[in-house]
């Protein structure tokens, strides 16, 4: 009888999620979608930065040569910009980043700046993946959400986005189609490493 033994990777996770922040922590989820983008939520945690909202975010992405092909779209997204090292949010300081979003200041409208949004990142003409943003730094900018709110500088939380999960354990499986489900796979080269001890030992 002749065994095969094919070994399949588990799934590969399509989802990253970290929290980020001291005083005011805001969770942030990365997930690969059907079509090839990358969607990041962003999620300030309940009861915490009270009277805050998100104002910006602006990032860095991990091949520079795609940026110019790079789109964000979200129901709160007011600007967006790219450029390499170029990309600047407001109450950032130092050096600039690759990727921007500015969020729409919605107290001008009588209601409130968000809390929560969500944002798509695509390409014209590629897929995304999680290892695209993996790692690379960020950094997040809270802003009052009132319109009439005295003027401050807000609050900046910054950090790294996080990296894809660990893959699963190898699974093996059998393509012998025996009824035991591949026991013969496993069995059959202890088997045969046993007979020369057997032999010798005679």
């Amino acid at each position: 009888m002749q065994a095969h033994i094919a070994v399949r990777s588990t799934p590969t996770p399509e989802s990253a999620h970290g929290t980020f922040g001291g005083e005011v922590r805001v969770g942030l989820t990365l997930h690969e979608t059907a079509d090839g983008s990358l969607s990041l939520k962003l999620e300030m945690q309940e009861g915490e930065g009270q009277g805050l909202g998100l104002s910006a975010l602006v990032f860095d992405f991990a091949d520079q040569d795609l940026l110019g092909q790079l789109s964000l779209t979200g129901p709160h997204l007011h600007r967006q910009s790219f450029g390499r090292r170029k990309v600047r949010g407001p109450g950032a300081s130092g050096r600039g980043y690759d990727c921007g979003a500015r969020f729409e200041r919605q107290g001008r409208l009588g209601r409130l700046a968000p809390r929560e949004t969500d944002l798509l990142l695509a390409h014209d003409r590629l897929a995304l993946t999680l290892d695209d943003l993996a790692g690379r730094a960020f950094s997040l900018h809270l802003a009052p959400m009132a319109a009439n709110h005295a003027a401050c500088e807000g609050f900046t939380i910054e950090g790294r986005f996080p990296a894809r999960p660990a893959a699963g354990r190898p699974v093996r499986s059998s393509e012998d189609g025996s009824v035991f489900g591949g026991v013969f796979d496993e069995i059959l080269p202890l088997m045969s490493r046993l007979i020369p001890t057997k032999a010798n030992a005679a």
